[in-house]
């Protein structure tokens, strides 16, 4: 192919592949992990929300809608779609990269009304860089239908230690 020759790639900086998993959790962590979001991340047991899988790239976390989570409209705040959101995106990046880690932008689809039954995110790390993670995740109702969705940029910090903070 003609043109310009690519440009040189800085040899500090590394791309990682969302399945180098070298530094991901483990299972005994993750299982941790998922008990301490579900037991003690005191905004999270606020709404209600429940970790129903973890590994390292992936989460899904659900919530069952009560009359506390809808808007004066009858139907689920935007706040806690956010809510749901942020928490499984950070949760399936933290799994991967086990060390500390925080949303840095989000941006948030509504794309349908809820107002009763289950409501249930799946997030996945899409890209991943040695200081940043990108992912994305899906809201569905119980029905099956797409009601949200949303992508998140998360910075990785790379001192080793506790994730969980």
């Amino acid at each position: 192919m003609d043109g310009p020759s690519p440009v040189p790639r800085d040899s500090n900086r590394r791309e990682l592949s969302v399945s180098d998993d070298a530094i991901a959790l483990n299972e005994e962590q993750l299982d941790h992990l998922a008990q301490y979001f579900n037991e003690e991340v005191t905004f999270s047991r606020h709404i209600g929300a429940k970790v129903e899988e973890v590994e390292p790239g992936r989460s899904v976390i659900a919530i069952d809608v009560k009359d506390i989570h809808l808007n004066g409209a009858g139907t689920l705040h935007g706040g806690v779609y956010a809510s749901l959101i942020d928490n499984a995106m950070g949760l399936s990046v933290l799994a991967l990269v086990g060390v500390r880690t925080a949303t840095i932008e989000m941006n948030v689809h509504f794309l349908g009304a809820v107002s009763e039954g289950r409501i249930t995110c799946r997030s996945e790390v899409v890209h991943r860089t040695r200081r940043t993670a990108t992912a994305e995740a899906k809201v569905h109702d119980s029905e099956g239908s797409l009601v949200a969705m949303g992508t998140g940029a998360f910075r990785v910090f790379e001192r080793k230690g506790n994730a969980i903070v």
